[in-house]
C-alpha cells in the first residue's frame, strides 16, 4: 500500500486568521489537495484572536488555528515570537500524544521554524521545509533597517543554518531562495513552483473589453509595506491625473487599512474599493472580474497570487523582485517594473488602458503560462514524500 495512504500529514502555514468563516490564502488550496493522497491532513494555522480555532473541513482534514501575536514594533514583535514559539511548541507535544504525526510540510523558518525543528527531533518526525519568502529582507522593509533589525537578521541566519540543513527536504521557490539553501551546503534541495489548482482559477472572463468600458483593477494580498501597497495607493493618486476611466478592488487586511483608508480620504480617491478578507472559494470569481491583477511587491519569493491571476486569464502587472521576472515575460503575459516607482506603475497602467487588445494577449498567453508551470507540483512533491516516508518507516 502506497505510504501516503496511511499516512498524516501536518501542514504548517504562517497564515493568519480572525475566525473560521473564511479560510484566506492559496496555502490553504493546496493544504487540501492532499486530502486525496494522505491518511488524514491536519493544516496548522495561525490565529491572531486570543482564541484556538478548530474546524474539520473534510472527511479526513481538519484546521487548527494557534494563538499568534506580532507588533508593528520591532521589540514587542521579538517577545510576542518568543510567546508563541513556546505556544506552538507546547500544542505540538499535546498533538502528537494523540495522533501519530509521520510528517510535517513547514512554511518558510521565522514563524515556526524553531519549534518545529525540536519537535522533529525529539519525536523523529521528518519535516519538509517549503520556502516562499526571503524573510530577512521582509523584516527590513516591514521595519526598516537599524540596529535592531540587523541582529534579528543575524539570528535569523543562525535559524537558517540549523533548519535548513535538518530538514529533510528543502523546496526554495525562486532562484534567489535556492542560492540562499545552497549556501548553507544543504543537499536534499530542488526548485520548485508554486502551487494553484487549475480547476478551481479557471478563466471564465466573459466578452472583451471596448475602449468605454472602465478597466477592472485588482491588488490581493496582505497590508504591509514589503508587499508595496503604499506605492499601489500612491501610483492611483498620479493616475487620476490622466484618467477616471478605472477602479481598483483591494482584497486583503494588514497593519497600513488605516494608512489607505486616510489616504483614500485625504485625496478623495473614489475609485478604490477595500474588499477585505475573501474566502479562497471565492478567488476565482474576484480574479475573473478583474482585467488586470497588481503586484507592486518589494520583495518576493514565488508569489501565488500572480500565478492564480494568470490562470483565471487575468492580465498582470508585477515588480521586478524574487521570481516574478521569470513567472512574467515582459511584454508577452505581462508588464514588469521595477519596486518601489509609484510613477512607472501608473505609466503602465495608463498602458494597458489605451491598449485593450494588450489585455486580451496577456490574458491567453498567461493562462497558458500558468499552467506550464505548476501542472507538475503535486507529482514532484508526492514524489519526495513517498521517498521520505519509506527511508522512516524502514
Amino acid at each position: 500500500m502506497d505510504d501516503l495512504n496511511t499516512s498524516t500529514l501536518l501542514y504548517i502555514t504562517q497564515t493568519r486568521q480572525k475566525n473560521l468563516d473564511k479560510l484566506i490564502g492559496h496555502r490553504f488550496t493546496e493544504a487540501f489537495s492532499w486530502r486525496y493522497y494522505f491518511k488524514r491532513v491536519i493544516v496548522l494555522f495561525y490565529s491572531s484572536t486570543n482564541n484556538y480555532l478548530f474546524k474539520k473541513i473534510h472527511s479526513n482534514t481538519y484546521t487548527i488555528g494557534i494563538p499568534f501575536d506580532l507588533s508593528s514594533s520591532t521589540g514587542k514583535s521579538i517577545f510576542n515570537l518568543g510567546k508563541n514559539y513556546l505556544n506552538l511548541l507546547v500544542f505540538l507535544f499535546k498533538l502528537t500524544k494523540i495522533i501519530k504525526i509521520d510528517m510535517i510540510r513547514l512554511e518558510n523558518i521565522v514563524i515556526s521554524g524553531p519549534p518545529i525543528f525540536v519537535i522533529s527531533k525529539i519525536k523523529k518526525i521528518p519535516h519538509v521545509l517549503w520556502l516562499g519568502g526571503y524573510e530577512r529582507k521582509a523584516i527590513f522593509a516591514k521595519y526598516k533597517k537599524n540596529l535592531l533589525t540587523w541582529f534579528i537578521s543575524k539570528i535569523i541566519v543562525i535559524f537558517e543554518s540549523i533548519i535548513f540543513r535538518n530538514a529533510n527536504f528543502v523546496y526554495p521557490v525562486s532562484d534567489e531562495l535556492l542560492d540562499l539553501v545552497k549556501k548553507r551546503f544543504v543537499k536534499n534541495v530542488f526548485l520548485s513552483p508554486n502551487y494553484i489548482d487549475l480547476s478551481l482559477f479557471s478563466d471564465h472572463h466573459e466578452n472583451e473589453q471596448t475602449i468605454e468600458n472602465k478597466i477592472s483593477l485588482l491588488y490581493v494580498g496582505r497590508f504591509e509595506e514589503e508587499k508595496g501597497i503604499k506605492i499601489l495607493i500612491k501610483s492611483i493618486k498620479i493616475l487620476l491625473k490622466e484618467t477616471n476611466n478605472f477602479e481598483l478592488n483591494l482584497v486583503g487586511d494588514g497593519s497600513l487599512k488605516d494608512w489607505i483608508v486616510n489616504f483614500i480620504e485625504r485625496n478623495n480617491i473614489k475609485n478604490i474599493r477595500l474588499l477585505g478578507l475573501i474566502d479562497y472559494k471565492d478567488m476565482p470569481n474576484i480574479y475573473n472580474m478583474a482585467d488586470v491583477f497588481i503586484l507592486p511587491s518589494i520583495t518576493e519569493g514565488s508569489p501565488g497570487s500572480i500565478i492564480e491571476a494568470m490562470g483565471c486569464g487575468t492580465a498582470t502587472i508585477c515588480t521586478a523582485v524574487g521570481e516574478c521576472p521569470k513567472i512574467i515575460k515582459d511584454g508577452i503575459d505581462g508588464i514588469i517594473i521595477e519596486p518601489n516607482d509609484p510613477q512607472k506603475l501608473a505609466e503602465a497602467i495608463i498602458y494597458l488602458i489605451n491598449n485593450r487588445d494588450l489585455i486580451t494577449k496577456f490574458r491567453k498567453n498567461g493562462r497558458l503560462s500558468a499552467i506550464r508551470r505548476t501542472k507538475n507540483y503535486i507529482k514532484i512533491h508526492k514524489y519526495v514524500y513517498e521517498q521520505i516516508l519509506k527511508t522512516f518507516k524502514v
